[in-house]
Parts: structure tokens; C-alpha cells; sequence
């Protein structure tokens, strides 16, 4: 491949100006040319929006870090009929000896081969959940003081599937009575599902979607000769509705009072409703298209390099949006093969300590229209995964780039 290398004036230091070599697509061949073009302006701005109803994952727990402060997940749920279940009329033999409330453990935070003691606290909703409502990460519900279910530690360590609470009988009148699925989800109300300050701080991610959350009563009968043991298994989480509350609380750390931080130096992706970034290469977009008007670009990589301070666990991706004319954001063209592209498109490489995204038909287009109205990068598994990352800015050394091979 016959390679031209063109530069534009950046007060960014490039450190790694052989790295594109090393990023081109090695499945492609073009006899064309390579170049890179740096971010001018870049910012970390709050999330101040984040939905957060019935996903397949979320997250439950209490966190402190000296740069992001503390942030604190809460889980609020329906309690339902399994599926194609109409009704529930429990027999007046039948005798409930225990409820269990199961959660299936996805990941624990910071130290993911760890043994934590959480405390975790159980509560009824004073308000059913709505079934036809959207809730955002900033929502909460409110909680019947009175009906406390569970309120004590638990063991959770790395290899456990589950996390099971035992709740209190006082709980067995909520589950059992005579109504219809619907009537059912409005009685029992549903429940918050939180982390207290009592035992270890620490994060664990929890699976909606497995079949191993549900909330379950063990029963036996008390009359005549019947003497079944049993269980009902009712749902929670996926296949209800269900949504995560974050909350932080950024006192003492540079983004306290600082609703949109210069990215300068640092850019920071802070994950449950924290922090993304923003930025734009509008300047180098300008000029190239400038002096190239009618290039086609063949392969291009957006390069974004952690710092040294940024935290050794790693998210698993970065997602890009590209702003509209409208002002609204949507995903960039690359990324729909997102799924088709493990391992490539938005993931952390160790070998350069940087993520790396195919960019190529969003570069063409900017590049068509001569001008870059903004990118908009996010954590994809900021709903439910407390690892965050910190990364260098615009004008410090291995700043945000996209290395591109073109033609004209």
C-alpha cells in the first residue's frame, strides 16, 4: 500500500504517530493514502437523562471514588403472575413457609474476585409501579416505612450465581390473595431493592433477564391427607416492569457545581447517569475537505487513549452518536454491525491502552458536508457496569484522533 503521510498544525502531541499503521483494517487493501486529523474541542458533560426501565441488566449498590464521588443504585420492581398465568387463588389449606427473593449475579465492583458483606434492605412500594411509565435514572418511588422485608447482610463472593434473600413472613400477606394477573401487580404494589451503609461498599450488576430472578414461596397443606410440598414462582424484573435509580453525589471532586468540565487535559465516562463526553473535529474536517473536496475515504478508526490515572478496570465499550441537524443525537452509521464486530468496533485494546471504533462511513459523511456538528460518546453498559474511564484530553499527548485511509 503506497502511503503519504500529510499532517495538520494541533496542539496535541501525537506520541503514537506509527500506531495507525498498526489500526488499518488488515482484511482491506487500498492503494491510497493515510492521514490523521485531531479533535479541536472536546467536553465531559453530565447525563442529566439516562432511561432506565426494564432492561436486561442493572445494578445494585454503593460506590466512593476520589474523582467521581459516591454513587448509590437502587432496584424498584413489579411483583407478577408468571407468564400466561390469568389468575391466583391461593387454596385456604395451603400454607406458605418461606418466601425467597432471588437476584442472578452478573458482576461484582471494584474487586470483581472479592467476598463482599452487603447489607441489603428489602421495602414495599407505598404506589404500585406503573406498568405504561417510563423511569429515568433521576426517579425513585416511594416506600411503605411499615413493611420492611429484609434488612441484613449477605454474603456475596465470586462465585456465586445468586444472591437469595429470605424475607419475613410479614411478607407472606402481600403475595397471599385472590386476583386477577393485573389486579395482582397493582395490589402487591412491587418492592426497592437497595444497598445500605451498614455493611461493605461495593457494586454488584444483576441479571433481570435470567430465569434465576424471581421472587419465590415455598408452601406445604395443612388438611386432610393432602401433604404436597411445593413452590409458586412469581416474577420480578424481567417480565415485569422494573427500573434503577442512580444517585450521586460529586461533593469534593472536580465536577462538584461543574455542570460541563473543558477537555482539555482529561476527558471522563462515568457510567449510571454520570458523565459522557463530547467533542468535534470540525477544524481538521474544514481543511481537509478543503484541500481534498472529492476524497473517498476507505477505512477510518476513531482512537481514544486512557490516561494513567484512569481506573484499571476497564468498561467494554464505547458507543458513538453523531448530532443531527435537528440537535438530536443518533448512533454513527458504523455501528450498525456493532454486534458483528466483537472485538473491534468501541472495545479496549491492552496492547495501547485506547479504545478503538470503526468510524468510516461517519468520517465520509462529515467529510461530504465539509463540517462536524459533534460526536457524543457514552459507556454502553453505563446502565448496569460501575467501571469507568478517564481519558486524555485535546491538547495532552495521545489526544482523540481518527486515523483514515483515503483516495481522491
Amino acid at each position: 500500500m503506497a502511503v503519504a503521510m500529510m499532517a495538520f498544525q494541533t496542539a496535541c502531541t501525537d506520541e503514537e504517530s506509527a500506531l495507525g499503521i498498526d489500526l488499518v483494517d488488515t482484511t482491506t487493501l487500498y492503494d491510497g493514502m493515510m492521514d490523521t486529523i485531531y479533535a479541536d474541542t472536546a467536553w465531559t458533560e453530565y447525563e442529566d437523562s439516562l432511561l432506565t426501565s426494564n432492561y436486561s441488566f442493572g445494578i445494585i449498590g454503593n460506590y466512593t471514588d476520589a474523582t467521581f464521588g459516591r454513587v448509590s443504585s437502587w432496584l424498584y420492581t413489579q411483583i407478577a403472575l408468571p407468564p400466561n398465568t390469568n389468575d391466583i387463588a391461593f387454596d385456604s389449606s395451603l400454607e406458605i413457609d418461606s418466601v425467597v427473593l432471588t437476584l442472578a449475579k452478573s458482576q461484582l465492583f471494584p474487586d470483581t474476585s472479592g467476598t463482599y458483606n452487603f447489607h441489603f434492605e428489602v421495602m414495599q412500594l407505598a404506589e404500585p409501579l406503573l406498568t405504561d411509565t417510563l423511569f429515568y435514572a433521576e426517579n425513585t418511588l416511594p416506600v411503605d416505612g411499615n413493611k420492611i422485608f429484609f434488612d441484613d447482610n449477605v454474603t456475596v463472593g465470586e462465585l456465586d450465581t445468586v444472591i437469595s434473600f429470605k424475607l419475613d413472613p410479614s411478607f407472606y400477606s402481600v403475595i397471599r390473595r385472590t386476583a386477577t394477573a393485573e389486579e395482582f401487580i397493582q395490589q402487591t404494589k412491587g418492592l426497592r431493592v437497595r444497598m445500605t451503609t451498614a455493611g461493605d461498599e461495593g457494586m454488584v450488576s444483576v441479571d433481570f433477564s435470567s430465569s434465576a430472578t424471581n421472587l419465590r414461596a415455598y408452601y406445604h397443606y395443612t388438611s386432610g391427607n393432602d401433604t404436597t410440598l411445593g413452590f409458586y414462582t412469581f416474577l420480578l424484573g424481567a417480565g415485569t416492569s422494573h427500573f434503577t435509580h442512580f444517585e450521586h453525589n460529586y461533593a469534593g471532586t472536580l465536577f462538584a457545581g461543574h455542570p460541563r468540565l473543558p477537555g482539555t487535559m482529561r476527558l471522563y465516562l462515568e457510567p449510571m447517569g454520570g458523565h459522557r463526553v463530547r467533542m468535534s473535529f470540525d477544524r481538521a474536517i474544514r481543511e481537509f475537505h478543503a484541500a481534498h473536496p472529492w476524497a473517498v475515504i476507505h477505512h477510518a478508526e476513531l482512537v481514544m487513549s486512557l490516561s494513567p490515572e484512569s481506573p484499571a478496570m476497564h468498561p467494554d465499550q464505547i458507543l458513538a452518536l453523531g448530532k443531527q441537524s435537528d440537535g438530536s443525537d443518533v448512533y454513527i452509521d458504523d455501528l450498525i454491525d456493532l454486534y458483528t464486530l466483537s472485538g473491534y468496533d468501541g472495545t479496549y485494546h491492552e496492547d495501547g491502552n485506547y479504545y478503538r471504533m470503526r468510524v468510516t462511513q461517519h468520517l465520509q459523511g462529515l467529510m461530504r458536508k465539509g463540517e462536524d456538528p459533534g460526536m457524543l460518546l457514552l459507556l454502553n453498559s453505563r446502565r448496569n457496569s460501575a467501571q469507568r474511564a478517564i481519558m486524555h484530553g485535546t491538547l495532552s499527548s495521545n489526544c482523540p484522533r481518527i486515523i483514515f485511509v483515503y483516495t481522491e
